[in-house]
């Protein structure tokens, strides 16, 4: 069950480390209980136990960092666009989106370029119409394109070349990591390459799943409500320190 639960999570880690990750897991488990049959003595199942758990304690601590809140350093006089799909845009209801409740808790102008059904391709025309230079952009998008269909290679090119059109004039980047489903971990294997590529900084998919879970903070099960517009403006703050 642990074993499944861990597949399910769909970790953005290569499917080459899950397969050496679950050889790791059966052997010590087949050993484990060979031991039992044998009449092992305790410290010996306990060692075989101890390095049977020894490659998932490797890999929690390497995925640990990518479920911190980073923190993001931004000038009050830096402009901060914000590129992104319907859950920032908003669904055309009564509803502030977040970048407005933002810009309204801090001193800082941002600019929600985002659009209803956007995905990595269209997010392009956005990225277009970021005018001024250094700016802070926040990247929102790709949760169309992994329940569209899109092919992960093809989400790759393009996301590459959406983080390569805004790093043109020193912008600076945040990027929310999309919460993925099931046998789509190579979505986010490209998110987290290509934000080391470009110096982006990754925000763990945790920002929107909590968001998510909260009462009252969808109004559909994705699309947000006022709550959960407040709620996602509230976390943004926490990564932005406004100087």
């Amino acid at each position: 069950m642990g074993i499944l639960l861990v597949i399910l999570s769909a970790a953005p880690l290569s499917f080459l480390l899950y397969g050496e990750w679950l050889g790791f897991c059966l052997a010590g488990l087949i050993i484990f209980n060979r031991g039992v049959q044998h009449g092992f003595s305790l410290k010996r199942r306990q060692v075989i136990l101890g390095c049977s758990l020894l490659p998932s304690l490797v890999l929690v601590l390497g995925e640990l960092p990518c479920h911190l809140t980073p923190s993001v350093a931004v000038s009050s006089m830096q402009p901060v666009f914000v590129l992104g799909d319907s859950i920032t845009a908003g669904i055309g209801s009564k509803e502030r989106a977040w970048p407005e409740v933002l810009a309204e808790r801090t001193p800082l102008t941002v600019a929600n370029l985002a659009q209803p059904g956007a995905t990595v391709e269209t997010a392009l025309k956005q990225a277009a119409r970021i005018d001024k230079p250094g700016a802070l952009v926040i990247v929102e998008i790709g949760g169309n394109d992994l329940l569209g269909g899109t092919d992960s290679q093809l989400f790759h090119q393009q996301l590459d070349q959406l983080l390569s059109k805004i790093t043109v004039g020193g912008n600076q980047i945040v990027m929310f990591e999309i919460p993925l489903i099931p046998f789509h971990n190579s979505f986010g294997i490209a998110q987290r390459n290509l934000a080391k590529k470009y110096h982006a900084t990754l925000l763990p998919k945790s920002f929107l799943t909590s968001i998510f879970g909260i009462k009252g903070g969808t109004l559909d099960g994705l699309h947000l409500s006022q709550a959960g517009q407040d709620a996602l403006a509230g976390k943004i703050q926490e990564v932005i320190r406004v100087k």
